[in-house]
């Protein structure tokens, strides 16, 4: 990011200044940080970091407020400072239920605009009465501590838009459990509390497994060190704040291919996409998910003037359905009518019998009559024809996690790691092959699946690219100054957080 114009806080008063440029003009430099992360890892100390680093001398943000949502538990359901992990997790499940699925962040919201408005009184006293600021320019960030359910990130994302930056936070089993192990004494309990917090069946419960994959930064802390987070969390700032050229990981480069290669697919599942690095990083090929056509390939649009005529996707076919669910259907009808003439399942009951079977047995989790061949299977493909000796050793890069199908044509490739965005809980991976893959990082002799680390794929023209970084006059690089890349106006941002809020004010 270039350096802040010297006007950027004169006054809007004045009739010479274009629209535009009274607009610009109130483009605030508050950021709102909000961490994700499943039971265990260091959310807090990573918080902390952030802010410490805003308020030091290199980003010299006025100050750096840390939101724990637990204390809003806490404040809210009467528990005192020694409530233990369950219990809080039940009283926020509690007041989602009660409540609108996001009050936690409505509170947030809440301090937020109150923290802003007695900085507003605090600059007017101040101000010398000539300079009419339509917004604070206080550089403030705001770290919310933690989010744990989808509608919350929804409501966020729908008030503070780019002001909002997600940072998905991530440590390995091992590193969490040992960690958890000095708060919970029972071995069973922490794992029960492990699985809950990262899916339960409830919509109002905590489902990180869902909200994680959409973070903006996934940060992971395989060391357990401060001078790991803190080199990591100085480099997701410095990417925020614009105040140095970064350039991306291979990581990232890899998975941005495979989040770009998901978007040729036309699966009315979900679009996945994956990409094939060589032993030293070189991207030899990517992948997406869709319907194979004779004689090699899958369909695709070559350019802007090709028809759907010949196109036999699963969109384009008797009006467009999923074949994968269509055989579901018929193997379940095919069970209770069998049972039905069996005398076991009653034939007045059959509705709600194959409504089990379809939605709460494992059928559903059949992936096995889809006619596309999935992203993994592609790349592997795509590799194979150009860049086979390539592939052994390689890493794989893949927005989604591998199906039980995929696992074993990538164990079966040499690929020797495989990372990823989104979880898929259908996938049998690690149980169907345990002695060749594994989610354990510190295991050497399999497989490994990890969770991708570094600036999220939907993020990176963001912070990638797109400024100016040469003064035109001397051709050298301009002077640096720490602002939010994807700064935007507050004048808006203060009307919807009154929508958010709303809900909390007294009744009339």
């Amino acid at each position: 990011m270039v350096a802040l114009p010297k006007n950027i806080l004169a006054t809007i008063s004045s009739n010479d200044v274009s629209a535009s440029d009274r607009i610009n003009r109130t483009l605030t430099p508050e950021i709102v940080i909000a961490l994700c992360g499943p039971l265990g890892t260091p959310l807090h100390s990573v918080a902390k970091h952030f802010a410490d680093h805003l308020t030091g001398q290199e980003f010299k943000y006025d100050k750096a407020e840390i939101i724990r949502l637990s204390d809003i538990i806490r404040n809210l359901s009467g528990l005192g400072a020694n409530a233990s992990i369950e219990e809080l997790i039940e009283a926020g499940n509690q007041l989602r239920q009660d409540n609108d699925g996001a009050v936690l962040i409505q509170h947030a919201i809440q301090q937020i605009t109150l923290a802003r408005q007695k900085d507003t009184q605090k600059q007017s006293q101040s101000d010398d009465g000539d300079a009419v600021r339509p917004t604070p320019t206080v550089r403030v960030c705001h770290i919310i501590d933690s989010i744990k359910n989808i509608d919350e990130l929804k409501l966020l994302r729908s008030v503070y838009g780019d002001m909002l930056h997600v940072v998905g936070v991530y440590s390995p089993i091992d590193l969490r459990i040992s960690y958890l192990g000095n708060k919970i004494s029972k071995p069973e309990d922490l794992h029960r509390l492990i699985n809950r917090d990262s899916g339960e069946e409830i919509d109002t419960g905590q489902r990180v497994q869902e909200t994680f994959p959409l973070a903006d930064f996934f940060l992971r802390t395989d060391t357990g060190t401060d001078s790991q987070l803190a080199s990591r969390v100085k480099r997701f700032l410095d990417l925020m704040l614009g105040t140095k050229i970064i350039t991306p990981t291979v990581a990232e480069r890899a998975m941005y291919a495979a989040h770009s290669a998901a978007r040729n697919s036309a699966c009315l599942s979900r679009q996945v996409g994956a990409a094939i690095t060589s032993e030293n990083g070189e991207i030899i090929a990517t992948g997406w998910n869709d319907v194979p056509k004779a004689f090699g390939g899958l369909y695709e649009m070559f350019d802007i003037s090709t028809t759907a005529d010949h196109d036999h996707r699963c969109y384009n076919k008797d009006g467009g359905k999923c074949f994968n669910d269509e055989e579901k259907d018929i193997l379940s009808n095919a069970v209770i009518e069998k049972l039905a003439q069996a005398g076991v399942v009653d034939r007045q009951k059959i509705p709600q019998a194959l409504d089990v079977i379809r939605h709460d047995s494992q059928l559903k989790n059949l992936i096995e009559f889809s006619r596309a061949v999935h992203a993994e299977m592609h790349a592997l493909l795509n590799a194979g024809a150009s860049h086979g000796s390539k592939i052994r050793n390689g890493k794989l890069f893949v927005t989604t996690y591998p199906c039980h199908s995929c696992a074993r044509h990538i164990i079966a490739s040499g690929i020797k790691e495989v990372y990823f965005v989104e979880p898929y809980r259908k996938s049998l991976a690690t149980r169907l092959h345990s002695d060749a893959i594994t989610e354990q990082e510190s295991t050497s002799d399999k497989v490994k699946i990890i969770p991708f680390d570094g600036v999220a794929p939907s993020r990176f023209l963001k912070f990638f690219g797109g400024e100016d970084r040469k003064d035109r006059h001397t051709g050298k690089m301009k002077e640096r100054f720490a602002h939010p890349v994807t700064s935007i106006t507050l004048e808006a941002i203060q009307t919807l957080e009154g929508i958010a809020v709303r809900d909390l004010l007294p009744k009339k």
